[in-house]
């Protein structure tokens, strides 16, 4: 019953993050595992756990991996939104001390999960020293290798490691680098996204600016003849702030399919408010917009 309660609560929860995850359009990828036995073993011979100081947090555990960094935040508001949060751990960068940011959050189950795992316990007192939480951590894709690294060859083996003070800064040095690179990459896509505005390449334009994971279907050829035709409205949408876009679209109910069209006629809804793009879009894509903000778009 142990091991398949966790199947229970791990799929449910996998699903609910997939959905949420995918409605936003973001590019990232999605790890889950459950502790094994062994593992939690190994845990409570290296922390001391109990009933009236602290309780293991993450026995099932969550990885999400974005592909840009200016991501990870987005996707950590949006995880605070549809989970109970514990606990969150955001290091802010410092100037004056360097080291690798953690970006964790611990969860509580729903309702529903915290009633199988509870059910659960009876047959495995161990379990009575685990929180019903679960674990969220949130990197990039360039930084997740160096983590799995570190994790596995440093945390799990600090020993090792004491009497090496310049190796240590070594390895931090390597993911110094990985965190400009991550900087890189998105100044990279965002100048990207600049020339294809200036050549009123507008699909490569929406493409390399919002970054999402859109459908392979083309830009109405009407609203790219409006757009070569009335440049002005081309550089608002360029000048708009992705992650304002971006924050706009998640906080609300909407859910459409990640098509340019559909991106096209949400920005000038809520932005632009162009009467000929409006004529556009579609009655039911206009009642949606209208539900989901109830008049209050932006003025």
């Amino acid at each position: 019953m142990s091991e398949y309660g966790l199947e229970i609560i791990e799929k449910r929860l996998k699903e609910k993050l997939v959905n949420e995850l995918a409605r936003t359009g973001l590019l990232f990828r999605l790890f889950t595992r459950v502790k094994e036995q062994t593992s939690i073993e190994e845990k409570f011979t290296r922390k001391t756990y109990s009933l009236d100081t602290e309780l293991m947090q993450d026995l099932i555990g969550f990885r999400i991996t974005t592909y840009f960094s200016d991501d990870v935040k987005i996707i950590v508001d949006l995880c605070e939104k549809i989970f109970e949060k514990v606990e969150l751990i955001y290091d802010e960068p410092s100037s004056e001390v360097f080291k690798p940011l953690r970006k964790n959050m611990v969860c509580r189950m729903p309702e529903y999960e915290t009633g199988v795992f509870e059910e659960m316990k009876p047959n495995n007192p161990q379990y009575n020293l685990i929180d019903n939480t679960f674990e969220i951590q949130f990197r990039t894709t360039l930084s997740e290798g160096w983590h799995e690294v570190d994790h596995l060859m440093r945390y799990k083996c600090k020993p090792d490691w004491e009497p090496l003070n310049t190796e240590g800064r070594m390895l931090n040095g390597i993911y110094a680098t990985l965190e400009t690179n991550d900087q890189a990459l998105k100044a990279l896509f965002d100048d990207i996204s600049y020339q294809h505005y200036k050549a009123k390449k507008w699909e490569a334009m929406l493409r390399n600016k919002l970054r999402l994971r859109f459908l392979l279907k083309e830009l109405d050829v009407e609203i790219v003849d409006y757009l070569n035709e009335n440049s002005e409205i081309g550089k608002r949408i360029f000048k708009l702030n992705r992650n304002t876009i971006l924050k706009t679209y998640i906080d609300s109910t909407l859910a459409f399919p990640v098509t340019f069209d559909n991106w096209i006629y949400f920005i000038n809804y809520y932005f632009l408010k162009d009467e000929f793009i409006t004529s556009k879009t579609k009655v039911i894509l206009q009642d949606e917009f209208e539900i989901a903000f109830n008049g209050q778009e932006n003025k």
